[in-house]
């Protein structure tokens, strides 16, 4: 069993890196949180490096002494934990040469997961990294902390949409139930994740303003430039789950959400409501994620990245390519 060959790992060595993918959501880093405490408590030391600063909505999870503020894999490990990240050139830390890590060990749930580690625990079944990160916490023989608790609750919350998405089964609400037992606030966790600036409300109010739709209502989207960022006074932390309001449209199957990282360069999120395999459009360009949510980024002018991927969407829903 993989879960059993992570556990020996990490009872033979010391000294650990966990990071994951650019700009970490709830899973990502509520997955490298709880596993680095729990790492700590064995006695080992235990980092987590990103790319990417920890995002406002997420700063009330217990991340000071935890992560290092480095844009790069620095000094020895004797592993390296990279979670919830399909590929680890997402990591944006090694853009020139593989980890001089003699182990990595690669803990994801994406359909797209490249298997890039020495060891490679991807259960696409899971819906959260959050509930790998909990099995082997578990299977180490470690008390699930409050810290720990908040941690892994945040994963699950954020992963099923508030326990709304489909992907929210008894085994993740009883898990969740464990994560309460043992210290996490619902209540608490939910008013922190859902505040929202003055700022991000002009920025919603500006997307839904201009909200565009295909001819046929099943496909809608969001355009976010960097002059609307500057208008509003936003960031790309602001966008977090702004795609569910597209998504949330009737008669909507597939929801878009255009955000410019460079005049020629957009990032893309695609989000379905069950039918269509947005993971599947996703690999197209170079991107990847789970069934129901993926994304990928794309070169281009907004107008040609716009046709290219709302053809893409259309061209599947149109054919029942990649529908169950």
């Amino acid at each position: 069993m993989v879960i059993a060959r992570i556990a020996d790992e990490i009872k033979k060595k010391r000294v650990f890196a966990i990071t994951a993918h650019v700009n970490p959501e709830g899973d990502a880093l509520g997955s490298e949180l709880a596993l680095a405490i729990a790492l700590r408590q064995l006695g080992k030391e235990a980092s987590v490096i990103n790319f990417d600063p920890v995002p406002r909505q997420l700063r009330f999870l217990p991340h000071d002494k935890v992560i290092k503020d480095k844009k790069e894999i620095e000094g020895s490990f004797d592993a390296l934990f990279v979670l919830d990240c399909g590929d680890i050139e997402r990591t944006n830390l090694f853009k020139d040469a593989p980890p001089s890590v003699p182990l990595v060990i690669n803990i994801d749930h994406h359909l797209t997961n490249k298997k890039f580690g020495h060891i490679n625990w991807v259960e696409e079944s899971a819906a959260a990294t959050g509930e790998l990160i909990y099995y082997l916490i578990e299977r180490l023989g470690l008390r699930i902390t409050p810290d720990i608790a908040v941690c892994l609750y945040t994963t699950l919350l954020t992963e099923t949409g508030n326990f709304n998405y489909s992907n929210t089964s008894s085994k993740v609400l009883r898990i969740a139930a464990d994560l309460v037992e043992a210290g996490a606030d619902p209540w608490k966790i939910a008013i922190s994740l859902g505040e929202n600036s003055p700022e991000r409300l002009r920025l919603l109010g500006e997307l839904l303003i201009n909200i565009e739709k295909s001819r046929d209502g099943k496909i809608a989207w969001f355009t976010i430039t960097n002059e609307l960022f500057e208008r509003t006074k936003t960031s790309a932390d602001d966008t977090e789950n702004l795609i569910n309001y597209p998504r949330s449209l009737v008669g909507v199957e597939v929801a878009l959400l255009f955000r410019e990282v460079s005049p020629d360069s957009y990032k893309i999120s695609l989000r379905s409501k069950g039918a269509v395999n947005v993971a599947e459009i996703a690999t197209r360009f170079a991107g990847g994620g789970h069934k129901n949510a993926a994304g990928c980024l794309v070169k281009g002018s907004l107008n040609i990245v716009k046709d290219l991927v709302i053809g893409a969407v259309e061209s599947v829903i149109s054919s029942g390519i990649c529908k169950d």
